[in-house]
């Protein structure tokens, strides 16, 4: 039995999960630069006092966004990165909880800043929700040694 390995046959969701990578690589890359180009701006019109944290969370969003653009370009998207996207979504989803709820103990978020940072966890929660699927539906394909970007 040597059966050669058909992508288009085996991958489930394949065009979508690539859709989806690319809208959260655009969107988390423009928040991103958003964040280090205009922490200030940023700052002041949400209450989140620290500069230097947004440029930080910036700078680890652009990371990000450059493993994601790294496996769109791949012939075959590997479930588990996709996984490791999913989860540092939620993360991020979990996060801005945290952040909304501590309003008040160590600074005073704006009305306006608590909208953003709800829109932006409810933006990322989706593309996590979309990428556990990916994931989940494909978690037992094994790619084969031959198959290279």
């Amino acid at each position: 039995m040597n059966q050669k390995f058909d992508l288009k046959q085996s991958v489930k969701g394949d065009r979508l999960i690539r859709h989806v990578l690319l809208a959260n690589g655009f969107s988390t890359g423009a928040f991103g630069l958003l964040l280090i180009f205009f922490s200030h701006f940023v700052a002041t019109l949400t209450g989140l006092e620290s500069s230097s944290a947004l440029v930080g969370t910036g700078l680890f969003l652009v990371i990000f966004v450059a493993f994601v653009f790294w496996t769109v370009k791949m012939n075959f998207i590997p479930p588990l990165n996709v996984l490791i996207f999913s989860v540092v979504d939620f993360l991020w989803v979990i996060g801005s909880i945290f952040l909304i709820s501590k309003d008040g103990t160590s600074f005073t978020m704006t009305y306006l800043g608590i909208w953003a940072v709800g829109l932006v966890a409810l933006v990322v929660g989706i593309f996590a929700i979309f990428e556990f699927y990916y994931w989940w539906i494909n978690r037992l394909l094994k790619m084969p040694r031959d198959v290279v970007n």
